[in-house]
């Protein structure tokens, strides 16, 4: 498990150092499935974006606790100077404490607006249909919603100087 929470991480910052914004955090306070996500540059054709929604803790045993997790490698199919439409492919675990975990696939289809005069933070509204199972005998399938915030880490662009001999 850390393995792979290392490599997504690597994989994320490799793709953020060829873009002129950083790491995009989002936070997605409506929907089907709250929480907030990190996703990579906000200028490139494709992104990665991992989430953490609807954490849910307990105990006792008689209450279900659930952990949810999405990575996403997403593609900008139109890419305007204030708007950005997106589709993707990912993997969606469902961590639970008291049943047994379920795997599965999403499909992120979403949009990004920048309507504000600082162009690094933006709206976000995504619905991505889905498919998990625990693989015995559990199937679950449906459309998890999202809409929130985005904001865009600024990186600081060096300027080469040439030297005229």
């Amino acid at each position: 498990m850390l393995k792979s929470v290392f490599q997504i991480f690597l994989l994320c910052f490799s793709i953020t150092a060829v873009s002129q914004t950083g790491i995009g955090i989002g936070l997605y306070p409506t929907g089907t499935e709250t929480g907030f996500g990190i996703r990579t540059s906000k200028e490139t054709r494709f992104a990665g974006d991992a989430r953490i929604t609807r954490a849910n803790i307990f105990n006792e045993k008689s209450k279900a606790s659930a952990f949810v997790t999405e990575l996403s490698l997403i593609c900008r199919v139109v890419k305007l100077e204030r708007l950005r439409f997106h589709v993707g492919l990912g993997y969606k675990a469902d961590w639970n404490l008291n049943e047994t975990h379920k795997h599965g696939v999403i499909v992120p289809i979403g949009v990004e607006a920048f309507p504000f005069p600082f162009q690094n933070a933006g709206l976000f509204f995504e619905a991505a249909p889905f498919y998990v199972s625990d693989f015995i005998s559990r199937n679950n399938a449906g459309i998890r919603t999202a809409a929130g915030f985005v904001f865009y880490f600024p990186l600081k662009i060096k300027k080469e100087t040439t030297q005229l001999n």
